[in-house]
Protein backbone atom coordinates (compact mmCIF):
# COMPACT_ATOMS: atom_id res chain seq x y z
CA UNK A 1 0.00 0.00 0.00
CA UNK A 2 3.20 2.46 -0.79
CA UNK A 3 3.70 5.01 -3.33
CA UNK A 4 4.85 1.96 -5.83
CA UNK A 5 1.73 1.53 -8.80
CA UNK A 6 1.56 -1.28 -10.68
CA UNK A 7 2.85 -1.47 -14.26
CA UNK A 8 0.56 -4.05 -15.26
CA UNK A 9 -1.75 -3.46 -19.03
CA UNK A 10 -5.24 -2.13 -18.64
CA UNK A 11 -7.90 -5.16 -17.85
CA UNK A 12 -4.72 -7.65 -16.62
CA UNK A 13 -5.73 -10.06 -14.37
CA UNK A 14 -3.32 -9.05 -11.57
CA UNK A 15 -5.32 -6.14 -10.42
CA UNK A 16 -8.17 -8.16 -9.33
CA UNK A 17 -5.63 -10.89 -7.62
CA UNK A 18 -3.98 -7.98 -5.86
CA UNK A 19 -7.40 -6.70 -4.97
CA UNK A 20 -8.25 -10.21 -3.08
CA UNK A 21 -5.38 -10.75 -1.76
CA UNK A 22 -5.17 -7.33 -0.25
CA UNK A 23 -9.24 -8.11 1.20
CA UNK A 24 -8.92 -11.67 2.07
CA UNK A 25 -5.74 -11.21 4.52
CA UNK A 26 -7.15 -8.58 6.76
CA UNK A 27 -10.38 -10.76 6.96
CA UNK A 28 -8.43 -13.99 7.73
CA UNK A 29 -6.79 -12.21 10.34
CA UNK A 30 -3.48 -12.54 8.59
CA UNK A 31 -1.10 -10.00 10.03
CA UNK A 32 1.99 -8.32 7.85
CA UNK A 33 4.75 -8.69 10.09
CA UNK A 34 3.44 -12.12 9.71
CA UNK A 35 3.35 -12.20 5.90
CA UNK A 36 5.83 -12.72 3.33
CA UNK A 37 5.11 -12.48 -0.33
CA UNK A 38 7.64 -14.17 -2.80
CA UNK A 39 7.76 -14.04 -6.80
CA UNK A 40 9.72 -14.84 -9.31
CA UNK A 41 10.18 -12.74 -12.66
CA UNK A 42 7.58 -11.97 -15.32
CA UNK A 43 4.66 -9.24 -15.10
CA UNK A 44 2.44 -10.95 -12.30
CA UNK A 45 5.63 -11.27 -10.30
CA UNK A 46 5.86 -7.42 -8.84
CA UNK A 47 2.72 -8.47 -6.63
CA UNK A 48 5.05 -8.37 -3.05
CA UNK A 49 5.29 -4.64 -3.84
CA UNK A 50 1.67 -3.92 -3.91
CA UNK A 51 1.23 -6.07 -0.40
CA UNK A 52 1.47 -4.79 3.04
CA UNK A 53 3.72 -8.26 4.00
CA UNK A 54 7.20 -8.74 3.75
CA UNK A 55 8.65 -9.42 0.64
CA UNK A 56 10.67 -11.22 -1.96
CA UNK A 57 11.42 -10.66 -5.81
CA UNK A 58 13.54 -13.66 -6.80
CA UNK A 59 14.82 -14.80 -9.59
CA UNK A 60 12.88 -16.30 -12.75
CA UNK A 61 11.21 -19.93 -11.62
CA UNK A 62 12.79 -19.53 -8.50
CA UNK A 63 10.42 -18.41 -5.97
CA UNK A 64 8.68 -21.85 -4.54
CA UNK A 65 12.30 -22.57 -3.63
CA UNK A 66 12.61 -19.28 -2.34
CA UNK A 67 9.67 -19.58 -0.48
CA UNK A 68 9.89 -23.00 1.07
CA UNK A 69 13.18 -22.06 2.55
CA UNK A 70 11.43 -19.24 4.51
CA UNK A 71 8.92 -21.81 5.64
CA UNK A 72 11.18 -23.36 6.88
CA UNK A 73 13.39 -21.40 8.47
CA UNK A 74 10.51 -19.65 10.45
CA UNK A 75 7.28 -22.08 10.30
CA UNK A 76 4.94 -19.40 12.03
CA UNK A 77 4.95 -17.19 9.16
CA UNK A 78 2.67 -17.66 5.94
CA UNK A 79 4.21 -17.48 2.48
CA UNK A 80 2.51 -16.74 -0.70
CA UNK A 81 4.61 -17.17 -3.55
CA UNK A 82 3.11 -15.88 -6.86
CA UNK A 83 4.22 -15.58 -10.46
CA UNK A 84 2.83 -16.26 -13.98
CA UNK A 85 2.84 -19.77 -16.39
CA UNK A 86 6.24 -19.05 -17.66
CA UNK A 87 7.74 -18.43 -14.37
CA UNK A 88 5.73 -21.69 -12.78
CA UNK A 89 5.48 -23.76 -15.23
CA UNK A 90 8.72 -23.28 -17.17
CA UNK A 91 11.28 -21.93 -15.85
CA UNK A 92 10.29 -23.42 -12.27
CA UNK A 93 8.83 -26.41 -13.33
CA UNK A 94 11.07 -29.29 -11.27
CA UNK A 95 10.63 -26.93 -8.40
CA UNK A 96 6.17 -26.69 -8.82
CA UNK A 97 6.75 -30.45 -8.44
CA UNK A 98 9.31 -31.08 -5.72
CA UNK A 99 7.09 -28.42 -3.65
CA UNK A 100 3.92 -30.03 -4.63
CA UNK A 101 5.86 -33.48 -3.34
CA UNK A 102 6.94 -32.22 -0.33
CA UNK A 103 3.42 -30.44 0.54
CA UNK A 104 5.28 -27.29 2.10
CA UNK A 105 2.91 -25.65 3.84
CA UNK A 106 2.74 -22.15 1.65
CA UNK A 107 0.03 -21.03 -0.85
CA UNK A 108 1.23 -20.64 -4.55
CA UNK A 109 -0.55 -18.07 -6.41
CA UNK A 110 -0.14 -18.50 -10.65
CA UNK A 111 -1.52 -15.57 -12.85
CA UNK A 112 -1.58 -18.56 -15.89
CA UNK A 113 -2.47 -16.09 -18.76
CA UNK A 114 -1.33 -18.63 -21.45
CA UNK A 115 1.41 -16.27 -22.57
CA UNK A 116 4.83 -15.30 -21.50
CA UNK A 117 3.33 -11.42 -21.51
CA UNK A 118 7.00 -9.42 -20.04
CA UNK A 119 8.61 -10.42 -22.80
CA UNK A 120 6.25 -9.18 -25.54
CA UNK A 121 4.16 -12.54 -26.35
CA UNK A 122 5.96 -15.75 -26.14
CA UNK A 123 3.74 -19.44 -26.10
CA UNK A 124 4.18 -20.60 -22.40
CA UNK A 125 3.80 -24.10 -21.91
CA UNK A 126 -0.06 -23.68 -21.23
CA UNK A 127 -0.64 -21.99 -24.56
CA UNK A 128 -3.20 -23.75 -26.38
CA UNK A 129 -2.44 -25.85 -29.81
CA UNK A 130 -2.52 -23.34 -32.62
CA UNK A 131 -1.91 -20.26 -30.64
CA UNK A 132 0.26 -18.17 -32.46
CA UNK A 133 2.54 -16.04 -31.24
CA UNK A 134 6.52 -14.45 -31.84
CA UNK A 135 7.71 -17.47 -31.42
CA UNK A 136 5.01 -19.52 -32.75
CA UNK A 137 4.00 -17.87 -36.07
CA UNK A 138 2.45 -20.67 -37.58
CA UNK A 139 0.53 -21.77 -34.16
CA UNK A 140 1.79 -23.84 -31.57
CA UNK A 141 2.44 -27.67 -32.10
CA UNK A 142 3.56 -28.38 -28.34
CA UNK A 143 0.70 -30.24 -26.18
CA UNK A 144 -0.77 -27.95 -23.57
CA UNK A 145 0.72 -28.57 -20.08
CA UNK A 146 -1.75 -28.77 -17.60
CA UNK A 147 -0.58 -27.91 -13.91
CA UNK A 148 -3.75 -29.07 -11.76
CA UNK A 149 -2.99 -32.37 -12.79
CA UNK A 150 0.68 -32.07 -12.68
CA UNK A 151 0.14 -31.27 -9.30
CA UNK A 152 -1.85 -33.52 -8.44
CA UNK A 153 0.10 -36.32 -9.71
CA UNK A 154 3.13 -34.33 -7.77
CA UNK A 155 1.40 -34.95 -4.84
CA UNK A 156 -0.42 -31.92 -3.71
CA UNK A 157 -2.89 -31.94 -0.98
CA UNK A 158 -4.62 -28.93 -2.30
CA UNK A 159 -4.74 -27.97 -5.64
CA UNK A 160 -7.56 -25.59 -7.49
CA UNK A 161 -8.63 -23.30 -10.49
CA UNK A 162 -9.91 -20.11 -10.53
CA UNK A 163 -10.98 -17.99 -13.49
Amino acid sequence: NGTVKPDWCPACGNFAQLSALKTVLPELGIEPHNTVVVSGIGCSSNLPEFIKAYGFHGLHGRALPVASAIKWANPKLTVIAYGGDGDGFFEGTQHFYHTAKRNVDITYIVSDNQIFGLTTGQASPTSEIGFKSKTTPYGNIEETTNPLTFGLAAGATFVARGF
